[in-house]
């Protein structure tokens, strides 16, 4: 083409956003347009760029091979407009405005709660708001816009794959514990192999804890004999406390102020989680993003500082 005008950006937003969710209803929810509107102004695109970026059937919408490129293009765009933005809120010296954060529940309920109540007194003009979720829905969270901040933790045994452009800083690494009934038989602090003929309360195989876990029982020789299944912490001490089974979790994941329980460390082997924070370089240069970061950074160095949670004796 010739003397072509501009492309507009609120459009080429539309198709990254039919992309990113898979239909236009999707997309035209997340933008807070109909559907209607949302697929009138993708037509307009399609004529400004003389290029079907949009396949059409009765089963739904899909991008061309020409609408995946310029979704990905766009991308780019929305990422040098949110770095432009970043620039002016630091010559402002704006610190302000809404902050997303997705986090692991754990992190969620710890040093996430810490920070976003450090900042309730400090930077009254911040708001956060949190979604509790697991590792790879936050981070898919993440590269979708939907969240400025994602908090996750990688396991031994579970990596975790990370955008390669993502802004990883990391927050904390912890050891896993033996959390079992007050007063159970066995070494004050067993190895894995010592619970090999215990019943088990864990997480499910589809969490990050629970894959891991099962992962390290597995390379100690047994599969764990799982009573009690839960992604529910409060459940989980509490079926602990009632002689369910044992758990092996990351030390700020136990509940113990839910239910009386034993926190034992977990002499063989050493398995650890680490917890980070992920943020697209754009998007953590905004000074209210750096801002709620440091604040949970500080928060978690603050609690690692004071020795965690309290363990019972």
């Amino acid at each position: 083409m010739t003397n072509a005008a501009p492309l507009d950006v609120a459009r080429l937003r539309l198709l990254r956003e039919v992309g990113l969710r898979g239909s236009i209803a999707a997309a035209a929810r997340v933008v807070g347009l109909t559907p209607s509107a949302v697929s009138q102004q993708l037509a307009l695109l399609e004529r400004e760029t003389d290029t079907a970026l949009l396949d059409r059937s009765s089963r739904g919408v899909v991008l061309t091979g020409a609408g995946h490129a310029l979704a990905a293009r766009a991308g780019q765009v929305l990422d040098v407009l949110a770095a432009a933005r970043a620039d002016l809120d630091r010559l402002a010296g704006s610190v302000a405005g809404p902050v997303r954060i997705a986090a692991v529940a754990s992190a969620a309920g710890s040093v996430v709660s810490d920070a976003v109540t450090a900042l309730r007194s400090s930077d009254p003009d911040i708001t956060v708001s949190v979604v509790a979720t697991e590792p790879e829905r936050g981070i898919g969270m993440l590269l979708r816009d939907d969240v400025d901040l994602a908090v996750v933790d990688e396991y031994d045994y579970v990596p975790l794959a990370l955008p390669e452009s993502a802004l990883v800083r990391e927050l904390a690494t912890e050891p896993l514990v033996v959390v079992r009934p007050v007063g159970a038989d066995g070494r004050r602090n067993p190895t894995l192999a010592d619970l090999a003929q215990a019943d088990w309360v864990m997480p499910p195989e589809d969490a990050a804890c629970g894959r891991a876990v099962r992962a390290a029982c597995r390379t100690a020789g047994f599969e764990p004999r799982v009573r009690w299944e839960t992604d529910d912490m409060l459940l989980l001490v509490r079926a602990v406390a009632r002689g369910h089974g044992v758990a092996v979790l990351p030390r700020r994941s136990v509940a113990d102020d839910a239910a009386d329980v034993e926190v034992r460390p977990l002499r063989a082997p050493a398995l650890t989680r680490r917890l980070l924070a992920v943020a697209r370089p754009s998007v953590a240069a905004r000074p209210v993003v750096a801002e709620v970061l440091d604040a949970v950074a500080r928060a978690c160095a603050g609690r690692s500082a004071a020795g965690g949670m309290h363990s019972k004796p």
